[in-house]
């Protein structure tokens, strides 16, 4: 299940974007420190530590010069760890600072939109999917956010070497026709809870339609999407929500909570719609202009402030409770 933290209690900080230097090589652990799925938060799923004199193979340094390398770690999950530079050794030479040179940004302009659901009002829009006819008063997205994808830009980057069958599959909407999807237990019990639209394949569509141009396998793209959207469900933007359930509120309001949350200018980022139910204006969906290496929770606000700013259609809506009006 997600880590539930009290809204009040957490806040993500924005935080300078890694210049992350890819590398190729080998490290030896000399020491068991802990293997960090996140530097800044120094989260480590399953407690892994080096094993001494073990070697691992070398993907990426956190910055030049570098204070962490990126390892893999064979049995962990997930397997890409950072550790600090002076629990081993290296086969080969770490890049020094050059300082006759400014940092370059390996992407520049928007790299993925993260597109998340008020699935209350999405429900109002798809009233006979299975996971609007299962929607409960306590149930997870009665009062948090839903993912519906992670999406590599531009928009036309989809169905990356997808089989012909598949890409109709998931065109037609026949989406439970898509292969089954490659997760471990707890990404498929995460996943299942913030992704209600599972239920109805939406999971296997994201994979085909949008996770093919992620360019990883599927753990490791889902498992950036449950980061992303661990940050979002823990932040004042979900709380603003919560509290404001049958009430309107307006794009101005979401995006302040957006930069009390992930750094001044985050909320510029992000894009709000809405649809017409009946005299009701209703907000659906935000959209998150994000740019950058995924590697926690915690970068979410560096990734939303390295994107490139966007325009929305919406400016107010409101806040739909959970069940069909």
């Amino acid at each position: 299940m997600l880590k539930q933290l009290a809204f009040a209690s957490v806040l993500f900080a924005a935080s300078p974007a890694l210049a992350e230097v890819p590398l190729s090589g080998t490290f030896t652990a000399g020491t068991a420190c802990p293997a960090f799925q996140s530097i800044n938060r120094q989260t480590n799923p399953g407690g892994v530590a080096l094993s001494p004199g073990d070697s691992y193979e070398l993907v990426a340094a956190n910055n030049t010069p570098a204070t962490h390398l990126r390892l893999i770690i064979p049995g962990a999950e997930p397997a890409r760890r950072w550790v600090e530079i002076n629990c081993g050794t290296t086969d080969i030479a770490l890049p020094a600072a050059d300082k006759t040179s400014s940092p370059q940004q390996a992407y520049r302009g928007t790299q993925y939109v993260l597109a998340v659901n008020w699935q209350p009002a999405f429900c109002e829009t798809a009233s006979r999917t299975i996971e609007c006819r299962n929607q409960r008063e306590n149930s997870f997205e009665a009062t948090h956010f839903t993912l519906h994808g992670l999406w590599p830009q531009p928009r036309s980057n989809e169905y990356c070497g997808v089989p012909e069958r598949d890409i109709w599959a998931s065109r037609d909407g026949r989406w439970r026709d898509l292969p089954l999807l490659d997760l471990t237990i707890a990404q498929r019990r995460d996943l299942d809870e913030v992704m209600p639209g599972s239920q109805s394949g939406l999971d296997r569509h994201e994979w085909t339609k949008h996770g093919t141009c992620y360019g990883t396998n599927q753990r490791e793209y889902f498992a950036d999407s449950l980061d992303l959207m661990l940050a979002l469900n823990t932040s004042q933007v979900a709380e603003l929500f919560a509290r404001n359930i049958g009430k309107r509120i307006t794009l101005a309001q979401v995006r302040d909570a957006f930069d009390s949350s992930f750094g001044a200018g985050s909320g510029e980022r992000i894009a709000m719609r809405c649809v017409r139910d009946g005299n009701r204006t209703l907000i659906t969906e935000l959209q998150i202009n994000l740019t950058g290496e995924i590697t926690g929770p915690d970068d979410f606000g560096a990734l939303m402030l390295a994107a490139n700013p966007t325009d929305s259609d919406c400016r107010s809506g409101q806040v739909d409770a959970v069940g069909l009006q």
